[in-house]
């Protein structure tokens, strides 16, 4: 499978490129001027961004599937990643996406994975308790809007088109990336190890990259009739920062003076049945607590 790849730079872009080198896919990736190549560099790739006709005609040459992770936001910044000028966040996001699908079906690629996000779901959604993969979506974010807005383009393509095109929807990715500190929970372990005040608790829902990168390999070889135009969930654990922070202490040697525990219930977490049905298992408490692990051994190494 020749499979092209935008994104390929971010926390989820690299998860599924490694998944889809172990599975012997060949991949061509499409990076902006002046991305951070660490551990990429030896793959094929092409320089531009969605705005550019000849680097995405280049991508999507001779490929047999597309997995388009990218987004292009203010840095630092997913939900509110629209900054101050909301026109070039569509236009940069939603329309470009749309041409990419658009230039995919023309160019004869009949499997496409748009990367989603549990924020199509918001917190105004009418469902009480856990959310399913067909329940209503009412975004409150220009973020959870535009993956809605992809969503429904792909399905379209997928219902008017022939082809095979579906959308995953991770909830907080969490896992070891590069470099290391943008991985989630790396300033929680760097905070123990050092001494620093810790910040409040958060309660969220979250699944490792890996169980994202297999999702998408799920979604890209799975039968068409089971996943063409359709939405899919992907979460795995409820996870409690205190509980973080405490694994990291012990696993570190440090005495840390925890936050309060969280008060507030989780909104809305995801049910995964669809995914489930394909086959998808994801890691659970042991992923977990073999991460946290992994965080603190990083910590170390970083500060001998």
């Amino acid at each position: 499978m020749n499979v092209a790849v935008t994104g390929a730079t971010g926390i989820v872009g690299r998860f599924v490129v490694q998944r889809l080198r172990e599975q012997g896919a060949q991949v061509r990736m499409l990076v902006r001027s002046g991305s951070d190549l660490g551990g990429l560099a030896d793959l094929d790739r092409v320089t531009g961004d969605l705005t550019d006709d000849v680097a995405v005609r280049r991508l999507l040459d001779g490929a047999s599937a597309l997995v388009h992770c990218a987004y292009e936001h203010v840095r630092g910044r997913y939900r509110g990643g629209e900054g101050d000028d909301r026109g070039r966040f569509w236009q940069a996001n939603l329309l470009a996406g749309v041409e990419l699908m658009e230039r995919a079906r023309a160019a004869g690629i009949a499997r496409l994975v748009l990367l989603s996000s549990r924020a199509v779901y918001g917190h105004r959604s009418p469902v009480q308790g856990w959310v399913a993969d067909d329940d209503r979506a009412v975004p409150d974010t220009h973020y959870g809007a535009l993956k809605l807005a992809l969503e429904a383009h792909a399905s379209a393509f997928s219902a008017v088109d022939g082809v095979c095109y579906a959308s995953l929807r991770p909830t907080g990715v969490y896992g070891i990336t590069h470099p290391v500190e943008r991985s989630k929970w790396f300033d929680l372990a760097h905070a123990v190890l050092h001494g620093k005040p810790l910040p409040r608790v958060r309660l969220s829902t979250e699944v490792h990259g890996v169980d994202v990168a297999a999702a998408v390999w799920l979604l890209l070889t799975a039968p068409a009739e089971d996943v063409a135009g359709r939405s899919f969930n992907c979460s795995d654990l409820v996870v409690d920062t205190r509980t973080v922070m405490a694994r990291l202490a012990t696993r570190l040697g440090r005495r840390a003076e925890l936050p309060a525990a969280a008060v507030a219930r989780l909104r809305q977490p995801m049910h995964t049945p669809a995914l489930r049905a394909l086959g998808w298992q994801p890691g659970g408490e042991p992923l977990l607590a073999r991460t946290i692990d992994e965080l603190a051994d990083c910590a170390l190494r970083m500060a001998a």
